[in-house]
């Protein structure tokens, strides 16, 4: 039995147990051997053994251990790399990005769950415990309950205003002296970083924080120690994956992060997403009716494509005279955004399936997820609204023209015949759900229209969204046909004027 003046002794010591010299372990009022399945795996290695154990076994089985990550293959062999040979990471770029979804992604390589010592508040190993009362608890009682803890995945928010109690946390050596317990709130309370123990510590933009804690965290990384700025040592070997985030340096409200600290870390630049489908994904996977309620987001592929561009063609600056006058990029959450706007648009008005309306009048609804997520240079500040229209107007135009010049040719004339006998009055075709049983009658319709948006066979709403879309492609690619309202009327264009009218366009 330990005495009450070992327990400063104890606060120092190493506490390591085995089956042969441990206490005896209780899981819900049960005796357990947690050397013997199915416990053996959830104690005992530390988080960069499941990590390389994980990434190994996917090596094998030549699987990504990255799902959740979408792209960024580059940047995934060198977080693998990384991590195989026990480095904290530093994952670099601008807001948006990725960067903490892939840390949530080295997160789960980790078991979905851990044995801890229950009641612990650093979910400690019950062979290896770091905190006081734990190592107690090891060396003086002949039984000790357990209990399951999820996987452990600690954010730990840049603020200028952090202080080290928030950041490592505080023991008060005076109060064991005076008698407190080891687990008394008073003589122990863990900050974020020693939250994160036994898992992943995620700093997220860790150059806002301040310079002087930034010094803390390079014996954190090194010796899975902390000495404060005091000068006290405190006595807890935390032994958790160290990844953190941070903007260029640049960026507003980030500081520059020190060169020691820089040192410790390998710095991996995460970027935009390459490609169009890649940016379609990442939206449609992250939208609030999918990751929240687990639902079909029903957002058609041509609007899907649209609405990314959008953003895209806000950040390619070689290409867009447009993007030069943006100073602060769009990021992917701008893209996800759209969805969700666009398809809340559509749910308002009974519809699951977006159509043009949905964009807002004006883009109203576009608008509504990038002025806050653009900033642009001074002398166009007050034409922000202006530039995101024209922004629209590109991103529509260049997607539809690659759908006008997919119609084939050779069953075009039958296709505008088929238009023009399924409109009513005034030869026009309303964009409505009652009309779409007249456009399916007409063959050539429903051939053209699913060849090139295949999509458009799932359902009725699909297949009058993917219509509207080939009529704006028309109104806008050639002079055969004119929006109004929502409708679209054929132009009398007199003899041969049909003819006229398409040759101009395909010209």
């Amino acid at each position: 039995m330990v005495k009450r003046e070992d327990y400063v002794d104890l606060v120092f010591r190493d506490v390591k147990v085995d089956e042969h010299n441990a206490p005896r372990f209780y899981l819900d009022g049960e005796e357990v051997n947690i050397w013997d399945e199915p416990y053996i795996y959830y104690h005992s290695r530390s988080p960069a053994d499941y990590v390389r154990e994980h990434i190994v076994h996917c090596e094998e089985k030549g699987v990504d251990p990255f799902p959740s990550v979408i792209g960024k293959h580059r940047e995934k062999e060198l977080v693998k790399t990384a991590l195989m040979s026990g480095s904290a990471i530093l994952f670099k770029g601008f807001k948006g990005y990725g960067k903490t979804t892939f840390s949530k992604a080295i997160a789960q390589l980790l078991p979905s769950k851990l044995l801890t010592i229950k009641g612990c508040k650093i979910n400690d190993d019950p062979t290896h415990p770091i905190c006081f009362s734990c190592k107690r608890k090891l060396t003086e009682e002949d039984k000790v309950e357990l209990t399951w803890v999820p996987r452990v995945w600690v954010r730990i928010p840049g603020d200028p205003m952090m202080t080290t109690r928030q950041l490592i946390g505080g023991i008060s050596i005076q109060k064991i002296r005076e008698g407190y317990d080891l687990d008394h709130p008073e003589v122990f309370i863990p900050g974020r970083a020693l939250k994160a123990n036994r898992g992943v510590g995620y700093f997220d933009e860790l150059g806002a924080i301040p310079s002087q804690l930034q010094t803390l965290l390079h014996e954190l990384i090194e010796e899975g120690q902390v000495t404060t700025t005091e000068g006290e040592i405190v006595p807890l070997k935390v032994d958790s994956l160290v990844i953190a985030a941070t903007n260029p340096a640049n960026y507003r409200g980030t500081n520059p992060i020190k060169e020691p600290l820089l040192d410790r870390m390998e710095v991996i630049e995460i970027g935009p997403p390459e490609t169009l489908e890649e940016e379609v994904e990442i939206g449609v996977k992250n939208m609030f009716i999918v990751r929240e309620k687990g639902e079909n987001p029903y957002i058609p592929p041509w609007h899907a494509r649209v609405l990314a561009r959008i953003v895209r063609i806000a950040r390619d600056k070689d290409r867009y005279d447009i993007a030069r006058r943006i100073t602060s990029e769009p990021s992917c959450r701008a893209t996800i955004k759209l969805f969700d706007h666009v398809r809340s648009s559509a749910l308002r008005d009974g519809r699951r399936a977006p159509l043009l309306k949905d964009y807002g009048p004006s883009y109203d609804h576009v608008k509504l997820a990038l002025l806050g997520r653009m900033e642009v240079s001074y002398e166009v500040k007050d034409r922000k609204e202006e530039m995101i229209e024209r922004l629209v107007e590109e991103a529509l135009n260049i997607s539809l023209r690659e759908l006008y010049n997919a119609i084939p040719q050779e069953n075009f004339d039958e296709f505008l015949k088929a238009l023009k006998a399924s409109a009513i009055s005034n030869y026009r075709i309303p964009i409505s759900l009652d009309f779409v049983e007249k456009l399916k009658a007409e063959k050539a319709i429903r051939e053209v229209v699913c060849k090139l948006l295949p999509e458009a066979s799932e359902n009725d709403e699909y297949f009058l969204s993917a219509v509207e879309m080939v009529l704006e492609a028309l109104s806008r690619c050639t002079n055969l046909i004119k929006r109004e309202g929502e409708s679209y009327l054929f132009k009398d264009l007199g003899v041969g004027g049909v003819e006229a009218g398409v040759q101009t366009m395909r010209g």
